[in-house]
């Protein structure tokens, strides 16, 4: 009966980790707005942030945030990765291509 009840608890356990794992992971594209996402890119681009629109905003599903940005220089394609709730919202330096 206990090594039954431990199995039952361990099962449990295991399923609760994946189902809190599974719904944290498609977080970042939430946490990462619009504003923070024009603060990320205002560095790389040598612009100010409230010059960088942003479009076209897709999200991996696991860490990376794709969008294209829009400045008076140029367009850009621009990956961010990280800035989900298992990275804590810390998200690295930008790498931005020109269209």
């Amino acid at each position: 009966m206990r090594v039954r009840h431990l199995l039952l608890s361990s099962v449990l356990s295991a399923a609760t980790a994946l189902l809190l794992a599974s719904t944290l992971v498609g977080c970042a594209d939430q946490m990462l707005s619009d504003a923070r996402i024009r603060d990320s890119l205002a560095t790389p681009l040598g612009q100010s942030p409230s010059a960088i629109r942003i479009s076209d905003r897709t999200y991996d599903g696991l860490t990376n945030t794709f969008v294209v940005a829009r400045t008076p220089r140029g367009s850009y394609r621009c990956t961010i990765n990280g800035g989900g709730v298992l990275a804590m919202g810390i998200v690295n330096p930008p790498s931005c291509t020109p269209l």
